[in-house]
């Protein structure tokens, strides 16, 4: 395979990283947290399943920012290899 063709497939293999997944995971919380408030309002029990959330959100947050860098280096991959 040439330099060329391994560059080819880094971009195309930087597209597959799941980034939007994660993007899409986190909106799907905030609906969850926006209908806990609506079935509980304000409550000990909305309390602590706000808490787990917001647990939850933030690693996927996290997650996010790490499948985001594995984008990255793989895009920085592929320029390098495009100038070989």
């Amino acid at each position: 395979m040439s330099i060329a063709e391994q560059a080819q497939q880094l971009q195309a293999l930087s597209e597959e990283v799941p980034v939007d997944g994660a993007q899409e995971l986190q909106r799907r919380l905030e609906g969850v947290q926006q209908q806990v408030v609506g079935i509980l309002g304000d409550t000990a029990s909305a309390q602590e399943l706000h808490g787990q959330i917001s647990a939850v959100s933030n690693e996927t947050s996290q997650l996010a920012a790490g499948l985001e860098q594995l984008r990255l280096m793989i895009v920085e991959k592929a320029t390098y290899h495009q100038q070989g």
